[in-house]
């Protein structure tokens, strides 16, 4: 499951890059070469992206493969499906998805709570909504809320 360094343009073409992640499409599939800014260390994404899974299985992430550069470095690549011909969803479209999910939004832009978990940065660059007005989480911040 390594993927070398100088493999990683061969995933497809550059897409948006964040804080934690560069991205490259194919097809119908997008890949996160994360770096692990956010999280610190692979078992916390693993995590994260475990309970992202368990929430929003509509989006779910898979495990692709690491890349790095051996001795130093080692980042995650996830593999997840493109939401194809999508916008980004407004904030009332967010709060009213994750009311129906069984969120309550909390004072602070973009972040729910319920009796299990916190999500936060649900943003509209974060959240989609597709052509039919279905909305899907495609990148969120997850914790426990204990």
């Amino acid at each position: 499951m390594w993927l070398p360094m100088s493999d990683v343009f061969d995933l497809g073409i550059p897409g948006p890059s964040g804080n934690e992640n560069d991205t490259y499409v194919s097809n119908d599939i997008i890949y996160k070469v994360n770096n692990l800014l956010n999280t610190g260390s692979i078992l916390r994404l693993l995590d994260r992206v475990t309970w992202h899974n368990n929430l929003f299985y509509d989006t779910a992430y898979t495990l692709h493969a690491f890349t790095g550069f051996e001795g130093r470095t080692i980042m995650p690549v996830l593999k997840q499906r493109l939401i194809k011909d999508a916008v980004p969803a407004t904030a009332i479209e967010i709060e009213t998805y994750m009311a129906a999910i069984g969120f309550t939004k909390q004072n602070d832009k973009g972040r729910y709570v319920n009796n299990e978990f916190i999500v936060w940065d649900l943003v509209p660059r974060n959240v989609l909504r597709d052509k039919d007005g279905d909305i899907f989480i495609i990148d969120a911040e997850i914790a426990p809320k204990n």
